[in-house]
């Protein structure tokens, strides 16, 4: 389920996927991806629904709108419901598989099953009556919606250029209505995104009821876990003209409407591709002869449409059309006659309001990116955009960030790692490959008491290169060792290392001395604590001696009193006994 905010927003970005590659924004042909904070997402107004950034994303992170469930509904809800099918659509199958294309759309609901390419007959013969008809000027077919977005939006001046014809998806909408009736619903199944929302144009309202493209078949297809080789060949409700099932590749509609479009045809010119159709416009622009310009956005055509699965290359796609056209071509139309309307008007009202901004603001942006100088502008298209003036435009529109400029990045990037060089307590030094001073920072200068008198000079002009020549010589990446550097009185711990790629050597000079002192104080700390506590210890155990022998002594003087008392207790007890003894003998006597 889409979140509410691009259920009507046909390409859209998921952003959990979105990771600030620019991707989108550099191969967007009309730069309609806005990006703030590391996120793409699509302007719909700037948008001409071609869907390059679906194509281009590599991590699918440009999603376009679903609208099976809503076709579901109209089947479920509706009895008579009708699907045509794009001229594109065997680029999607098999050969073994396309011929098994209607009963599938019948298995999935749908009571009346066709091609688009019916109503792409008479399309196609209507353009060449017009352009006939022609004395002079340009003519650009309008069956690619997203060429007339392009047109509206961009070049509204060639509006009036646009032949005032309806495209095939419309053109069958109608006449299926038409035949069939006002309440029957109409579904059209295809490579293009853009159809999506030509269906929804108001002058279109009420005639295409749902679009879906052939990921979304493929997509219900797998949900109902249909499996074709289940499946009989079945014919179409409704046959096409042969020439006309050629109409979704480049020439389709030339041929269909028996206009030449060879390379010495300098009348008919058939194109796909963004800037091939750009280029060629722009070049008849001012043109007096009649010349008819047949455009599709997509390279190669509606096969190579954003909504038709990349299963096969291209060529094969494109063969598979052709081969089809071909099985096809001895089947008579059944229904020759127009019997609908197919002229229609397109939008002047649309063209894009360009942004005013002052050349003081646009040089404002280029001084913040270092370009305020034109040779500094290099126009490299890094960003997406053409010019640097068209960056600095966008940045101030909110379309980008600064950030997009990939040299002024570069330079900021450079910039931090000078500052952290410039700013580092280490001593660091850049040599070449003859071991002249390239860079010093001001450590190294502190360090070695020199100035930038000595760029230039040999590393020997300082200290000995013995490091450095041995690093040179070896095949180690690094050499790491402590040096004293008696003529500086300081002591290093010394870092080298090499950088093949530009052939130069770097040092990396860490200042010890201080340390090494703190530590030589520490020792004779410690020569002077183990010999106090020696003293000590020695006069502990003289103590202890002296102790022992008193303790000795007056233990043996002890002994002797104890025995003493003793005995004289032992004396005193039995007199005492002898005592009690005669006393009570008296007593008992004496009765």
């Amino acid at each position: 389920m889409l979140n509410k905010t691009v259920d009507k927003q046909i390409i859209f970005t998921n952003k959990a996927r979105c990771r600030d590659c620019y991707r989108c924004l550099r191969n967007c042909p009309v730069n309609a991806i806005k990006m703030k904070d590391g996120q793409a997402s699509v302007n719909v107004e700037l948008c001409i629904l071609c869907g390059t950034c679906l194509k281009e994303c590599p991590q699918n992170a440009k999603q376009f709108r679903r609208d099976i469930e809503k076709v579901k509904r109209l089947i479920k809800e509706n009895e008579q419901i009708a699907v045509s099918i794009a001229p594109s659509f065997p680029a999607l199958f098999e050969d073994w598989q396309i011929e098994r294309v209607p009963s599938l759309m019948r298995k999935l609901g749908f009571s009346f099953v066709c091609e688009t390419a019916e109503a792409a007959y008479f399309v196609a013969k209507e353009t060449k009556d017009y352009f006939s008809e022609k004395e002079k000027g340009l003519c650009l077919s309008t069956a690619c919606p997203s060429f007339v977005y392009y047109i509206e939006k961009y070049q509204t001046k060639k509006v009036d250029s646009l032949t005032p014809f309806v495209s095939p998806m419309v053109a069958h909408a109608k006449r299926i209505k038409n035949k069939l009736g006002s309440h029957w619903k109409v579904v059209f199944v295809g490579p293009c995104i853009a159809k999506k929302e030509e269906a929804e144009r108001p002058e279109y309202k009420g005639l295409i009821d749902g679009v879906l493209t052939f990921t979304e078949l493929l997509e219900w297809m797998e949900e109902e876990k249909i499996d074709l080789k289940q499946y009989e060949a079945s014919g179409f409700d409704e046959q096409a003209e042969g020439d006309a099932r050629l109409y979704a590749l480049t020439g389709g509609m030339s041929k269909t409407a028996s206009l030449e479009t060879d390379n010495l045809n300098t009348a008919v010119y058939a194109m796909s591709g963004f800037a091939e159709i750009v280029d060629s416009i722009n070049s008849f622009e001012a043109t007096n002869n009649k010349i008819m310009i047949e455009p599709l956005i997509c390279s190669g055509g509606c096969v190579n449409g954003p909504g038709l699965p990349k299963s096969n290359t291209i060529y094969k796609r494109k063969e598979n059309v052709i081969n089809y056209a071909k099985l096809k071509s001895n089947y008579e139309a059944v229904n020759k006659e127009c019997i609908v309307k197919l002229t229609t008007t397109f939008n002047h009202a649309a063209g894009l309001v360009e942004n005013n901004f002052t050349e003081e603001q646009i040089r404002n942006v280029l001084e913040q990116t270092g370009k305020q100088n034109e040779e500094d502008q290099l126009n490299c298209s890094a960003c997406g955009y053409q010019t640097c003036k068209d960056n600095a435009k966008a940045i101030l529109s909110g379309m980008v960030e600064i950030e997009s400029c990939i040299p002024y990045m570069r330079r900021l990037a450079e910039q931090r790692t000078d500052k952290i060089i410039e700013t580092s307590p280490n001593g660091i030094v850049i040599l070449n490959r003859e071991f002249e001073i390239i860079h010093m920072n001001p450590a190294f200068k502190k360090f070695f008491m020199c100035t930038n008198a000595v760029v230039g000079k040999r590393i020997s002009y300082l200290m000995d290169p013995e490091a450095f020549i041995k690093l040179k010589e070896s095949d180690t990446a690094a050499v790491e060792q402590t040096v004293n550097h008696t003529n500086y009185n300081i002591i290093c711990h010394q870092v080298l290392y090499k950088l093949k790629e530009d052939d130069q050597y770097i040092g990396i000079f860490i200042d010890i001395t201080k340390n090494l002192s703190n530590e030589e104080k520490l020792d004779l700390l410690r020569e002077r604590t183990i010999l106090q506590a020696q003293e000590l210890l020695r006069h502990q155990i003289e103590m202890a001696q002296q102790l022992a022998k008193l303790l000795g002594e007056n233990t043996a003087k002890g002994e002797e009193l104890v025995d003493n008392l003793l005995k004289l207790t032992q004396d005193e007890k039995i007199k005492s006994i002898g005592r009690t003894k005669n006393g009570l003998w008296d007593t008992y006597t004496t009765k």
